[in-house]
């Protein structure tokens, strides 16, 4: 029998399986939730996920709410800005507060921060997973597949060794799988059930690969942060036959002291890089790629500024060859791009299809 769902995230709201309506924030207002939850009761769903953010906590949106499992990934550098944490310590201390209201807690106990909180809330059910330390839910680091399409992996589950697949690349998928894993544990899933979820498993804007005539992987992602821009680019080497192309930007008013570290990142890691712009929100959009360069420069890696994001994934496309991989993080599920406190309707799906037609028209590109 399979259970009903609800869902509150960064992306939408789910209820039993029905899209209730898209989301602008990870966490929504402490009313918008305890509306959601509300209509989860009348419509009998039993289990709701909710994605709590550090900001959600900090501005007691999830005050009341009593959470079964709270489940701690990672802490990268992120959100440290006048608008949201002053400090790594403050980032780390507000996500914490989620963990204080479950009865569980899942952490990952490769993340040498995460793994403090064991000794900080010892007094509770805590669950850990990993690949390379000893943890309950723990991957073979010596069977961990990694494809340009799926994970593939071994844990010890329920005392039986288990294979597992899910279709989100990436090592940074494999940690988020084994933290799902840990959690559906605590509700005895089975698993065969957890396989079955895993394995046709696709989120909006993680990983997610375009389709296209031209013979190149086009990559989406929601990478914005070094960590997982690391991340999304190592994985991505680690299968490449051509070159890894790489168009991205920052989101403007926020953590400006990230924009080197990830020019570093992608300089080091990308054969190629477009400097683009992303959310630029009340910011000079050429001044935020000009502190990303900063890092790039000194890789000596070739890279190009193109300041409008579609001539710059347009950029990406026209230099691309078959074989290549052209990853585009940043804005992932987002559709739409942020300017002076206006939204415009972006989705990056529709841009990438409508530019490889208007190539391949031109005769600039051939299909193959």
């Amino acid at each position: 029998m399979v259970s009903k769902f609800g869902l509150i995230g960064s992306i939408a709201v789910y209820i039993n399986g029905e899209k209730i309506e898209d989301t602008d924030r990870t966490t929504p207002e402490s009313i918008e939730i305890q509306k959601y939850l509300s209509q989860m009761v009348e419509q009998k769903t039993e289990f709701a996920i909710l994605e709590v953010s550090s900001q959600a906590t900090k501005m007691e949106r999830v005050t009341g709410c009593e959470f079964d499992v709270g489940v701690f990934t990672n802490l990268s550098e992120d959100h440290i800005s006048p608008k949201e944490h002053p400090n790594m310590e403050d980032y780390f201390n507000c996500k914490l507060e989620l963990l204080k209201m479950a009865k569980c807690i899942v952490i990952n106990h490769d993340d040498e921060k995460v793994k403090t909180i064991k000794n900080l809330l010892s007094e509770k059910n805590i669950r850990t997973f990993g690949i390379e330390n000893s943890s309950d839910i723990q991957a073979d680091n010596n069977n961990v597949i990694i494809t340009d399409s799926y994970i593939d992996f071994t844990i010890d589950y329920q005392h039986k060794k288990e294979k597992i697949e899910a279709a989100i690349p990436g090592r940074f998928s494999v940690y988020n799988a084994l933290g799902a894993i840990a959690a559906a544990s605590y509700f005895n899933v089975s698993a065969d059930n957890i396989r079955a979820g895993l394995k046709e498993l696709k989120v909006l804007g993680r990983s997610e690969l375009v389709p296209n005539p031209l013979g190149i992987t086009i990559m989406i992602d929601y990478a914005h942060t070094p960590s997982s821009l690391e991340s999304i680019l190592t994985a991505v080497n680690s299968y490449a036959k051509g070159k890894v192309i790489c168009a991205w930007g920052v989101g403007g008013d926020r953590d400006s002291a990230k924009r080197p570290i990830m020019g570093e990142i992608s300089g080091r890691l990308a054969d190629f890089t477009v400097l683009m712009s992303d959310q630029v929100r009340t910011e000079n959009p050429l001044k935020i790629l000009k502190e990303i360069e900063v890092g790039i420069i000194p890789t000596g890696k070739p890279y190009k500024i193109v300041v409008d994001r579609t001539e710059g994934i347009r950029y990406a496309i026209s230099i691309a060859k078959p074989g290549d991989i052209i990853v585009i993080p940043g804005l992932g599920h987002d559709l739409y791009l942020e300017k002076n406190g206006i939204k415009y309707p972006y989705d990056e799906r529709k841009v990438i299809a409508k530019l490889i037609d208007e190539m391949i028209e031109s005769g600039e590109k051939t299909p193959i």
